[in-house]
């Protein structure tokens, strides 16, 4: 026989157990909104730092080429200041230079062309990644639109819950309800567990022939000696 308070109790508890999982799971979306944020903050940044690298790639190609530039105007110098000197010295100082100034603009031209090569595979990378970003967009953008869905769907299904909870609260006697709570708040899971095979179905250990009597006789609430949760006889 079924002792009625802990009938309105398992009630209570199936209550209480949907109130947990709801509230759990209401305190986890905004988590969930937070990384899907956080994984599109992070691809973004990916993305421009790819964009940076390949400018840097261009500007340190235009750097290159004012220095050919610069070096083709001193060749010109030289080249000027040859036709006006007659020591033969003088003229083959400025030929050395020329020859210097030459060779520098061929390899820097050289570099120029590897910068090139680079800036131009790094367009192509660069255009995928814009392609990929804008497809996580679109998907991080419909994920944090069903979670808010789902947060808003979840706050009213946890208020109709926590009334059912609150009516089942009332159908307990106070001096039980303070126990199961205190029960409860301990164990963390559930504090009304039923009898199994002579076991606690809570902690798994075998309860005494005079707890399960107790448990069956369904006088009173009893309590498992090894853990503490409320036992019933459901066999």
């Amino acid at each position: 026989m079924k002792n009625p308070t802990v009938e309105a109790l398992l009630i209570l508890q199936e209550r209480d157990v949907r109130v947990a999982a709801l509230t759990a799971e209401l305190e986890d979306l905004p988590l969930q909104i937070e990384t899907v944020e956080d994984d599109l903050a992070a691809r973004t940044v990916k993305f421009d730092e790819l964009k940076n690298k390949t400018r840097q790639i261009e500007a340190d190609r235009k750097k290159l080429d004012l220095e050919v530039q610069s070096k083709q105007t001193a060749i010109a110098r030289y080249r000027s200041q040859q036709q006006q000197t007659r020591k033969n010295e003088e003229f083959a100082a400025l030929n050395h230079e020329i020859e210097h100034a030459e060779k520098d603009i061929s390899a820097l031209e050289d570099q120029e062309l590897e910068l090139m090569e680079a800036y131009d595979k790094g367009q192509a990378v660069v255009a995928q990644g814009q392609k990929d970003l804008a497809v996580f967009q679109e998907k991080a953008k419909q994920k944090k639109a069903d979670l808010e869905k789902r947060t808003a769907v979840v706050t009213t299904e946890l208020a109709g819950a926590k009334e059912k909870q609150t009516e089942a609260e009332k159908t307990v006697p106070e001096e039980d309800l303070s126990r199961y709570r205190r029960i409860l708040k301990s164990k963390k899971d559930v504090a009304l567990v039923p009898i199994n095979g002579g076991a606690c179905g809570g902690c798994h250990m075998k309860l005494t022939s005079q707890t399960v009597l107790s448990a069956k006789s369904g006088e009173n609430l009893t309590a498992c000696e090894n853990c503490g949760r409320l036992v019933f006889w459901a066999e």
